[in-house]
């Protein structure tokens, strides 16, 4: 993942470079970028925030700050800054651009009068100052992802071993960029490192004692229209989230690199003997560092391609189709994906909330997609429901009836329940969601259409245990093995419907199901 980092340095204002703070900058991916100064960039630490009522001061009342006289009743408080750019140099000399900064006093020392600023950073910029937002032009964007190079499975590396001869060769040259799609004017291309060699060590007879080849695949965003830079964050999480979904396992981004036009001033020396200045526009490449929810250091994972859902190879010819699906998808079942997102970026959650959660987003995907009711609902309220309105105003309240009378806060929240009452049970979207996609499930995958329905009873049973934390509703829930056999098979069902709704032919997807059926942890009835 995105790597933590904390170092001293100074600071300034681009448009008050005079005024340099030292300070602290450090960064977490998952917490983001926090600058702490020792001192601040502005003359004043207060600012005013409406007038004082009702307040009688002393007459010899000294005001802390010149720039406010309390006696005429100015409100005051310490200053919240908004700034665009922060500038910075750390202790290595290495130029920093913080972009998007919003400030808060961390600590005032009166006696010294020395305020203490933290800012909290949206986005870092390293090995660059851009001096202005109106400069940050980005041509590309690079991606790293953790296990990306496993699920594209292309290599350009390749090893011949001569063992009469005792030698290796090993050659390498980047595979092809794959072109996967434009969203807008941003072309999206899975690209590879390149063979990078300094040509002086050939020159000079550099002899070499260690060889080290690494192939980097990336997701590559280039930008010609100069989008910005929100665009590219949100195509690159949303291509995470794809790619956590597609290998059943979290991934968490690595690297995020940028390349940029600076100008650069060169020295020319003329015929004359004169050193003229030149200007030129030179290609630099930036780092860029930003905060991103669920950035948990997932690189180290283990994670076989035998227990991803689907690979490139499977989906190498529509990718790009499938990315832009994903995207759309992601807004019509916006509570599905986050559900599932929730309970795939948290492995440490606890099973009884993980279930519930997939449950909750199969009920809303069924929600969504076919509504499920058992009646119109202008029927409804016509006919069965007049009828049980009728029923609740003759009943009898408790200062009629001590025993067997009823409240009106009852009343009244019975009037509610029963108007909703048209909906489908949770039991029955679990049946109607299965007999859609039984066709794609494994031989055996639950089992009969009398285990359907009871399969159904016991997940709707097990989520209304969990969720209402009755006693005896426990009794009827799935426990200890069971419980994890429930949340598999609920899982696999999600999947399903979601590579549905991404195009994926049903063919493929029942071969992608049976192919990932690593473990064998889908729930079977009960032989009692």
């Amino acid at each position: 993942m995105l790597e933590e980092f904390v170092s001293l340095g100074k600071w300034w204002l681009p448009n008050n470079p005079e005024v340099v703070v030292p300070g602290k900058l450090s960064f977490s991916p998952v917490s983001g970028a926090k600058l702490e100064l020792i001192g601040s960039f502005y003359s004043s630490q207060f600012e005013e925030i409406g007038q004082v009522e009702g307040i009688e001061l002393p007459s010899d009342f000294v005001s802390i700050e010149e720039n406010f006289n309390l006696t005429s009743r100015v409100r005051i408080d310490f200053i919240k800054p908004e700034e665009i750019i922060i500038l910075g140099l750390l202790d290595n000399n290495e130029e920093i651009t913080l972009y998007r900064c919003s400030g808060r006093m961390k600590s005032f020392e009166f006696v010294k009068n020395r305020p203490n600023l933290l800012f909290n950073i949206a986005c870092i910029f390293r090995k660059i100052h851009f001096q202005d937002e109106q400069n940050i032009k980005l041509k590309s964007i690079s991606v790293q992802y953790s296990h990306l190079e496993q699920w594209i499975g292309k290599s350009g590396i390749q090893a011949v071993i001569l063992e009469e001869e005792n030698k290796i060769w090993i050659s390498y040259q980047p595979p092809s960029n794959i072109h996967l799609t434009k969203i807008g004017s941003l072309d999206l291309n899975i690209t590879f490192s390149p063979i990078n060699v300094n040509p002086f060590d050939f020159y000079l007879g550099a002899t070499y004692y260690k060889a080290n080849i690494e192939q980097k695949t990336y997701l590559t965003i280039q930008n010609p229209g100069n989008q910005p830079l929100d665009e590219c964050i949100n195509l690159l999480i949303s291509f995470r989230d794809l790619l956590s979904f597609a290998m059943t396992k979290p991934t968490s981004v690595i690297s995020v690199t940028g390349k940029t036009d600076v100008i650069q001033t060169k020295p020319i020396e003329q015929a004359n003997g004169s050193i003229t200045l030149k200007e030129e526009l030179r290609e630099t490449q930036v780092i860029i560092m930003f905060g991103l929810w669920n950035s948990e250091k997932n690189s180290e994972t283990k994670l076989s391609p035998n227990e991803m859902l689907f690979l490139f190879s499977d989906v190498e010819n529509s990718l790009g189709e499938v990315f832009e699906t994903w995207i759309k998808k992601r807004e019509t079942y916006e509570s599905v994906f986050d559900l599932l997102m929730t309970t795939m970026y948290t492995p440490s959650l606890y099973l009884h909330y993980g279930l519930i959660n997939i449950i909750q987003a199969l009920e809303a995907y069924h929600t969504s997609k076919y509504e499920g009711i058992y009646q119109d609902k202008k029927v409804y309220e016509k006919g069965l429901y007049k009828k049980f309105l009728e029923v609740l105003k003759d009943f009898p309240s408790e200062s009629v009836d001590n025993e067997n009378g009823i409240s009106d806060e009852f009343r009244n929240a019975l009037k509610g329940k029963l108007k909703s009452q048209t909906r489908f049970t949770l039991e029955t979207r679990l049946k109607e969601i299965l007999s859609e996609i039984f066709c794609l499930l494994p031989p055996n995958f639950i089992g009969s259409l009398e285990a359907r329905g009871l399969f159904a009873r016991k997940a709707s049973e097990t989520r209304n245990a969990l969720t209402h934390h009755d006693k005896e509703k426990r009794k009827k829930a799935g426990k200890g093995q069971e419980l994890v056999q429930l949340f598999h098979t609920l899982t696999v069902i999600l999947q399903i419907c979601l590579l549905r709704e991404l195009n994926i032919p049903d063919d493929s997807i029942k071969i992608l199901v049976e192919r990932n059926r690593v473990y064998q942890k889908e729930w079977r009835p009960s032989s009692n």
